[in-house]
């Protein structure tokens, strides 16, 4: 298949993935008094570098485009992220990285069934797609912030096959997901700042998953502090840290420096 219409393939498969999980919240949530409290999005470039930070990976410099997406209805909420990576090498060896995630409320109460979609598609290393359901709980929120933890089942679709006998795909079950989303806002020197983190154990790993990285169980996570310093502008500093994912074994982390645009 000639590279531009794979390409132009993959971005449709994106795209599907991006859209199903609101399409979903759209339909279930049509019939009832929906109500839409705060929308939010933004687009970054930026600069992340494997060799810095506590761990040395030894996966050099990466350039990246990101844009995330969210809504806040009463009745639950929408987001939604994406990631093209390693800009500064050929389109083969780039990869492309899509979350979106759905919280909708039991009973108009704070606990929620939550989704979420986590893919990650690359040209040479591999594809997996990540699905997990479960519940949360959205009651911690105010003007100080929010935090958001859940608790999830976790499927995955993945083209690795171990070739040790007797473990077979990684795809299928995958174990547990327990995670959470928080941030807090505060001013200092009159400017606007975030501090945030998304943070997920895994528990659980199939034999195969667990081969690929390294252990039956990983951490996958980013610390992140943003900076408003103009109306819609922000510059970000992320400390993305990982232990037995990615490929990795045992614990790495990686810095990221953004500029974006909100909107």
């Amino acid at each position: 298949m000639p590279l531009f219409t794979a390409q132009h393939g993959r971005a449709g498969a994106l795209a599907f993935i991006a859209s199903a999980p609101l399409l979903l919240f759209s339909t279930t949530t049509q019939a009832v008094d929906l109500e839409l409290k705060n929308a939010f999005g933004s687009v970054n470039a930026g600069y992340a570098n494997w060799n810095s930070g506590l761990e040395n990976v030894h996966r050099g410099e990466v350039w990246k485009l990101t844009a995330d997406f969210g809504a806040i209805f009463n009745k639950g909420e929408f987001y939604s992220f994406y990631e093209n990576n390693v800009l500064n090498h050929e389109v083969s060896g780039q990869n492309y990285v899509l979350s979106a995630q759905t919280h909708i409320r039991l009973f108009s109460s704070d606990y929620s069934v939550m989704g979420k979609v986590y893919g990650q598609f690359d040209n040479t290393w591999g594809d997996d797609l990540d699905m997990m359901y479960g519940l949360g709980y959205l009651g911690w929120s105010g003007k100080w912030g929010f935090f958001k933890p859940y608790l999830a089942f976790h499927n995955q679709s993945s083209d690795y096959y171990s070739r040790r006998p007797g473990i077979g795909s990684a795809s299928g079950r995958n174990g547990y997901v327990a995670g959470w989303t928080t941030a807090y806002f505060f001013s200092l020197w009159d400017q606007s700042f975030v501090l945030s983190d998304w943070h997920e154990f895994e528990f659980d790993r199939n034999d195969a998953y667990a081969e690929q990285q390294h252990g039956v169980n990983g951490i996958n996570g980013g610390l992140t502090l943003t900076w408003k310093f103009y109306p819609h502008l922000k510059a970000s500093f992320t400390w993305r840290y990982f232990k037995n994912k990615l490929g990795y074994d045992g614990f790495g982390d990686q810095l990221i420096y953004m500029l974006g645009y909100e909107f």
